[in-house]
């Protein structure tokens, strides 16, 4: 069983290029106030680009929040990476864990400056609050590579995945499942955290685009599922006439909620790559689509901070698509008739003999480490 695990996993890997696009200097919405972001290389293994022989570096990963299955993949997919070759000859990885404060990430990272590490990898818990620390970190002499949430400060690097192109196709797929009409209420994600204003703004921009869409209510999510689950019972009591639902984490959530408010019919939805999320709609027979936001970005900010520390020329800004799993891709998409959208099918792109927190694929196909099902899951 485990063999047939793995190579689930690595079937799925495979479908991680679709995330990638082509090298070129392409300005991401997430991004306009900044220099032009390029989309990472697919042409060529990244795992190759490391050098096997040189310095061995001293690396940091500094988390700012661990409320989540995502965050828990991510920090193990990098860990095991960093002890596969050619990362374990490169590099000694630290991971530091803060509670969604930036002032005690801020301190972490003065720490870590003081400890002389050579790069520090940030998932930040701030788009702003962080900058001094961060300044204070790259005038040190410290590498300082960010990734996932943004934070604006111009000397570090940024690996980020396109959140707000991906909520505006999200949003606009529920629209259009709805036949464009229908009451909709959106996730506020993690307070303070940069990517969830992105992602509500984003997907608020589509819904007002619609005259017969309304924006009924809002909850906060936490990026957790029961703290979903919570919010949203609490909106169904106030209203249960909801059409779309938009979370930025766990469609169960929804379903859930729903269920045991005694609604059988579920709102459409949309939520990130968890397995669980495309099982609930083809479990419940309702629509749904995901965006694929790989937790394995971490491991891709390691890759990085080796070939920056080594003195390879990287962009300063770079910028990951997701790729999309929905129930359905027959719908008008407008402006983004070009998105890719996969149709969900059980034992293709979800797996009902497989967890629920499962994210797949966890690294794009070309990284070049194969990822064991069992670090996924924390086994």
């Amino acid at each position: 069983m485990k063999k047939k695990l793995v190579s689930i996993l690595l079937c799925a890997a495979l479908v991680g290029t679709m995330l990638m696009g082509c090298q070129s200097n392409q300005e991401t919405s997430s991004d306009s106030g900044k220099e032009k972001a390029a989309k990472v290389d697919t042409s060529e293994d990244m795992t190759s680009l490391v050098k096997k022989e040189g310095k061995k570096y001293k690396i940091a990963l500094s988390n700012s929040y661990m409320g989540n299955d995502w965050r828990q993949q991510m920090e193990r997919i990098v860990e095991y990476t960093a002890e596969q070759e050619p990362y374990k000859s490169r590099c000694e990885l630290k991971i530091v864990n803060c509670e969604n404060s930036p002032e005690d990430q801020a301190a972490s990272i003065d720490a870590l400056v003081k400890e002389g590490y050579d790069a520090i990898l940030v998932d930040p818990a701030s788009e702003t609050a962080l900058n001094q620390a961060l300044k204070r970190a790259t005038d040190a002499g410290i590498e300082v590579i960010l990734f996932d949430q943004p934070a604006s400060e111009e000397s570090a690097y940024h690996i980020t995945i396109d959140a707000v192109k991906a909520y505006k196709v999200m949003a606009k797929w529920l629209a259009e499942a709805v036949g464009g009409k229908g009451n909709v209420v959106l996730d506020q994600g993690l307070p303070g955290a940069a990517v969830s204003e992105q992602e509500y703004n984003a997907a608020k921009e589509i819904f007002d685009s619609y005259p017969d869409m309304k924006i009924v209510s809002d909850f906060i999510s936490n990026y957790a599922e029961a703290d979903g689950e919570a919010a949203l019972s609490s909106v169904i009591a106030a209203n249960s006439d909801i059409d779309v639902v938009v979370t930025q984490g766990y469609m169960t959530s929804v379903t859930n909620a729903f269920k045991k408010a005694g609604i059988d019919k579920i709102p459409a939805s949309c939520g990130g790559g968890y397995n669980g999320n495309l099982l609930t709609c083809l479990e419940n027979d309702s629509q749904g689509i995901i965006h694929v936001y790989i937790p394995g970005i971490s491991a891709i900010a390691l890759n990085y901070a080796i070939r920056i520390l080594d003195g390879e020329e990287i962009d300063k800004n770079i910028s990951i698509d997701p790729a999309y799993v929905a129930t359905s891709n027959e719908f008008d998409m407008g402006e983004f008739s070009d998105v890719a959208i996969e149709v969900a099918e059980d034992g293709v792109n979800c797996f009902s003999d497989q967890p629920d927190n499962l994210q797949w694929p966890v690294v794009p196909g070309n990284f070049g480490v194969e990822i064991p099902m069992d670090v996924v899951l924390g086994k």
